[in-house]
């Protein structure tokens, strides 16, 4: 009888944090997606909650949408300055951005460019593991103890999910909040209805829609990953029955 090969412990390590990059990937990716590239994605959420209604003025759906699109593409890094936003209000064609606006909107560039680099830097290290991995098993085997490893690490990070979205469900303002006292060391990310519009167009509502729409893809990817994985290990271990 042929003696099963065990994996080293090293070996399930790599295969556990190849599937704890894969998810920092696809969670940066969703996020992305949602800000990013679904189209009208943003122009809908505001015509749904009839977001222009809350600026201090009177101002077109139109305009909100090109001030977020102009803020997205200064915290993605595709515009310099966010100086020459301009909007309509009351009739009267004026910067948007107040400068603590501005200055806490360079902090949320900064944390936003943050996370494209650890996404590559996640994407690398992937990859560097998984060569490690292949380069110590046949093709099968390597597959299969990388899926094993993606399902474990699945569920420590569906664990640590649940628990986050029943705090979300349960007070989202307190884990809103939370989120800003633990990504930023200063206080601008306050901002005040009655100065500053920013606050009146990028509503909690809107944030919470935006969690659930990056959450959604995600957790779609991470499933469809999933069901993969168990076909790789079966298959795997049916190859392994037949050395016996």
């Amino acid at each position: 009888m042929k003696k099963i090969h065990e994996n080293p412990i090293t070996h399930k390590v790599a295969a556990f944090i190849c599937g704890l990059c894969l998810m920092l990937i696809l969670l940066i990716t969703s996020l992305q997606a949602v800000c990013y590239w679904i189209p009208n994605w943003w122009r809908n959420e505001y015509a749904k909650y009839d977001t222009p209604q809350y600026v201090n003025g009177e101002m077109s759906l139109d305009d909100a949408v090109h001030v977020t699109e102009d803020m997205l593409e200064y915290c993605i890094g595709r515009l310099d300055t966010l100086d020459d936003t301009e909007a309509t209000i009351d009739g009267v064609t004026q910067p948007f951005f107040t400068n603590r606006e501005k200055s806490h909107l360079y902090d949320c560039r900064v944390l936003f460019q943050k996370g494209i680099r650890a996404r590559v830097i996640a994407a690398v290290l992937l990859i560097g593991l998984v060569f490690y991995i292949f380069a110590h098993y046949k093709k099968r085997e390597a597959s299969t103890l990388l899926a094993r490893g993606y399902l474990i690490s699945l569920a420590f990070v569906a664990a640590l999910s649940v628990i986050i979205g029943i705090m979300c469900m349960i007070d989202f303002t307190w884990v809103f909040t939370e989120f800003h006292h633990i990504f930023f060391d200063n206080d601008l990310w306050i901002l005040y209805p009655d100065k500053d519009n920013l606050i009146n167009i990028m509503q909690e509502v809107v944030f919470f829609d935006a969690a659930k729409w990056i959450a959604g893809i995600w957790l779609a990817v991470c499933a469809a990953l999933a069901l993969i994985s168990v076909f790789i290990i079966k298959n795997g271990d049916g190859t392994k029955s037949e050395t016996l």
